[in-house]
């Protein structure tokens, strides 16, 4: 014999304090970009780390370098959204593995920038075929149109990106949250 359990009545959502609701996961659209985003990610890693030796943040350097004929750590960490830290230690192990040379900035000693050398780009020609065909089956499942139109989309939501910071610091201003209560707040997350 199978017992079901009957939910029980949520109180009101005013007088239940903190734990009133939880947010709709299917209308929440920045958790359906991070769940995408994480797993491609993950999969491409661990394709691109078996049959090629590299991660998928080389990868996207790899990338970049292949757009731009010369790129510094803070072009990498302004376009693709990595940290300082991270990209410093990829152009470390890139350049162990001979993938990239490096040159400074005639006008700034202090700045380094990464060039492609030719296994470079040897290595980004081989992980690009299997990367566009990981796109051609993601993508699958859309028309030409809704691919175009995604397309349209993730450029206009990408551009709008600077508005949610400044969205969120209207809202912590508005509902005086402080930067120490802010800050908790993250820790808590």
């Amino acid at each position: 014999m199978v017992l079901v359990k009957q939910k029980e009545a949520r109180p009101a959502a005013d007088n239940a304090g903190p734990r009133a609701q939880g947010i709709e996961l299917e209308t929440y659209h920045p958790a359906y970009f991070t769940f995408i985003a994480t797993k491609l990610a993950s999969g491409a890693a661990a394709v691109y780390r078996r049959h090629f030796g590299v991660g998928i943040e080389i990868w996207r350097v790899l990338v970049m370098l292949a757009l731009e004929e010369k790129v510094s750590v803070n072009m990498v960490c302004k376009l693709i959204g990595m940290d300082k830290g991270s990209v410093s230690r990829c152009f470390k192990s890139m350049h162990e593995k001979g993938l990239i040379t490096f040159s400074h900035d005639p006008k700034d000693g202090r700045v380094r920038y990464a060039t492609l050398t030719e296994l470079g780009w040897q290595k980004h020609n081989q992980i690009k075929a299997i990367a566009l065909e990981r796109q051609r089956a993601f993508i699958g499942c859309l028309s030409q149109q809704e691919a175009d139109a995604l397309t349209h989309m993730l450029l206009r939501l990408h551009a709008n990106l600077p508005e949610v910071e400044r969205a969120t610091q209207r809202y912590l201003r508005e509902h005086h949250i402080g930067e120490r209560e802010a800050d908790n707040e993250r820790k808590k997350l």
